[in-house]
């Protein structure tokens, strides 16, 4: 009798604990959900959402699926240092800045799916970088310690559990709600990926530790094959591409500075990301899907060190030039004038001395 009343005490108090669990965790979940600080079911309710420049592969899935826009930026952080607003005046549409810095080209493709997906879109700009595709088809870029939440680009429900049910999540929800701003975020939803102050676009700030006779021994940037860069984009992109009717693409190729261009004549990448541009104008063409905005030769920008906070990132106006010629059709790169403004730009490069340009930015010291 006593054993039976003993098992009867212990069942009653695991079936209270088990319930106990089940309030508390289905409190903490409804907390999450109503709250959903990541915007991924709805707008954020209770405040204003909280944008985090560390966190914004959290951040990009919620605004792609229920920000209202027509207008998408996406990719590498070459694009996220321009306001919402600025693109509406530029292109004429209600924007969205989901730009991830580092971005692979893989998480460049679960961006695109969502934005593909939104009803609203109408125009997607995307930059290509080329280290992008230095993880291959599905690795992050070598280098960018940032993690990827696969869990909240896909369509699952069931896979979400680490989102609502999470003490990370939770404490996420109430910081949103009731702590102060912390380094790297803000409440602007219109510039959430504002460059920091540290960035400073001069001349002398660009070349800092560069070394003009190796310059990527400070990047560390990954030598990379023409095909595997074409495995990867076809892995990633073909079928999304193939899947759209309606939305205009547009692939943009950055005004890395000339110092880059430099880097790469260095360590013998010219003919590599030559053959991967030409290749991708033959893909455009060949299926109309997409066209490739390019910024790479224009020798006024790329040569002007005083436009770059370092030699890959420029200012907010060259951005804003960039968004406008995507959005009016200028600056395309076709196959009826690639050889000509490869040979431009190849000539930008030759004419040019590294050690020079360094010298002259660091104010001829």
């Amino acid at each position: 009798m006593n054993r039976n009343k003993s098992r009867r005490k212990w069942t009653h108090w695991c079936c209270w604990l088990l319930a106990a669990s089940f309030v508390l965790m289905g409190s903490a979940a409804a907390f999450t959900l109503v709250v959903d600080p990541y915007q991924i079911y709805h707008p954020m309710i209770g405040g204003p959402p909280r944008f985090n420049r560390y966190l914004q592969r959290f951040s990009v899935p919620g605004l792609a699926r229920t920000a209202r826009y027509e207008i998408a930026l996406a990719g590498t952080s070459m694009l996220q240092n321009i306001p919402n607003s600025a693109v509406e005046r530029l292109c004429g549409g209600k924007a969205v800045n989901l730009c991830m810095a580092g971005a692979s080209i893989h998480e460049e493709a679960a961006t695109l799916r969502l934005i593909l997906k939104h009803p609203g879109t109408k125009t997607v700009l995307l930059t290509l970088d080329y280290n992008s595709f230095s993880g291959g088809a599905i690795e992050p870029v070598p280098g960018v310690d940032l993690v990827f939440p696969a869990y909240l680009y896909d369509d699952s429900p069931f896979d979400k559990f680490p989102y609502f049910l999470s003490l990370d999540s939770l404490l996420t929800s109430y910081r949103d709600l009731r702590a102060p701003l912390r380094e790297g975020e803000t409440f602007d939803s219109d510039w959430p990926w504002k460059f920091p102050d540290t960035m400073k676009f001069e001349a002398a700030h660009a070349v800092q530790g560069i070394d003009p006779h190796a310059i990527n021994r400070g990047f560390g940037m990954s030598n990379l094959n023409l095909e595997p860069m074409k495995a990867a984009f076809a892995a990633n992109m073909f079928a999304l591409l193939e899947g759209n009717k309606a939305v205009k693409i547009h692939f943009v190729l950055p005004p890395y500075s000339i110092l880059v261009w430099h880097d790469y004549a260095q360590r013998g990448q010219i003919p590599v990301y030559f053959a991967f541009k030409k290749w991708l104008v033959e893909q455009a063409e060949r299926t109309g899907h997409f066209d490739i905005v390019d910024y790479q030769d224009r020798a006024n920008i790329i040569t002007n060190m005083a436009l770059y906070a370092d030699i890959y990132h420029f200012n907010e106006r060259i951005t804003e030039q960039l968004v406008r010629s995507a959005c009016t059709g200028d600056a395309l790169l076709t196959r009826n004038n690639f050889n000509e403004r490869a040979q431009s730009l190849l000539h930008l490069v030759q004419s040019t001395d590294p050690v020079e340009i360094v010298r002259e930015a660091r104010g001829g010291r």
